[in-house]
């Protein structure tokens, strides 16, 4: 069974609409696809209801920003099967308009610089649900500015290192567990490669906070991949892949599809659900 468990669309920082991204999902012929979106499950009951109609298993899920306050690392949270959405929403909108709040001021200074009217951005991100870093380079790219939507360019003029970048005050990583366990939901750690939070990873595991790992993702290394794979094994936890996928609005660009979830991590990860 293919399925990929990590696709984003253009309600957060994806390049496809919903059912583009569906209707691409089944045309490459994966059996699975999850969407989850950073932040927001604005589009779930679209996708589902889509999902049905042209015959497609669709995985609904989330992609939370987080942040584990002891050690300061960034913790990105895949909840899959979320219980109230209503509930899942209103903790996400306080991330979104914080979000929104902040990269529109780093837009201004964009605009003003490059000599860019604020209308074009405001176009670039206005099926979203926020402000995401490719639609602050959209009019930069379409202008000439950069060959691509987050690489270099991105990083000198927008970066975390750049002049123009504020620190987004993420919510504790706790406080979103504590989240899913109220409402419903299976949590699992994305990519933990790639924020070095496989420390807090650990620890939540082994206090039973989590049900799973991702583990096949573009952006975890072979040491990376060993080191989840044992702490998986140690504490009973699932593994499960994604392409992460986002069209061409991300720094490591992969077709959908590229990167898979273990038939064993699907298995598991449709038996939790049932459990519920």
């Amino acid at each position: 069974m293919k399925a990929d468990l990590h696709t984003h669309s253009n309600l957060s920082d994806g390049f496809l609409s919903i059912k583009d991204l569906i209707d691409y999902g089944k045309k490459i012929g994966l059996d699975y696809m999850a969407i989850t979106d950073h932040d927001t499950v604005a589009g779930l009951i679209t996708a589902m209801s889509y999902a049905k109609h042209v015959d497609m298993n669709v995985i609904p899920g989330v992609e939370f920003s987080t942040r584990d306050y002891e050690t300061g690392r960034a913790v990105h949270v895949l909840c899959y099967y979320p219980g109230d959405l209503f509930a899942f929403q209103e903790f996400l909108d306080y991330t979104l308009e914080t979000r929104y709040k902040i990269k529109y001021e780093m837009l201004k200074s964009l605009s003003k610089d490059f000599n860019i009217d604020m209308s074009e951005f405001e176009n670039a991100y206005r099926n979203s649900e926020s402000i995401y870093n490719p639609h602050m380079m959209m009019p930069l790219w379409q202008k000439g500015y950069t060959k691509d939507l987050i690489g270099d360019f991105f990083k000198q003029e927008a970066g975390s290192k750049s002049s123009r970048y504020i620190k987004i005050s993420y919510p504790n990583v706790y406080d979103a567990l504590d989240l899913i366990d109220q409402y419903g939901g299976i949590p699992v750690i994305a990519h933990p490669g790639e924020y070095d939070s496989l420390e807090i990873t650990e620890t939540l595991a082994k206090a039973g906070r989590i049900k799973g790992i991702e583990y096949n993702h573009p952006r975890n290394t072979e040491a990376d991949k060993k080191e989840i794979l044992r702490i998986a094994r140690e504490n009973n936890l699932f593994l499960t892949g994604g392409t992460d996928f986002h069209g061409p609005s991300t720094s490591t660009v992969n077709p959908l599809g590229s990167y898979l979830c273990p038939e064993e991590g699907l298995d598991a990860l449709l038996h939790e659900k049932h459990k519920k």
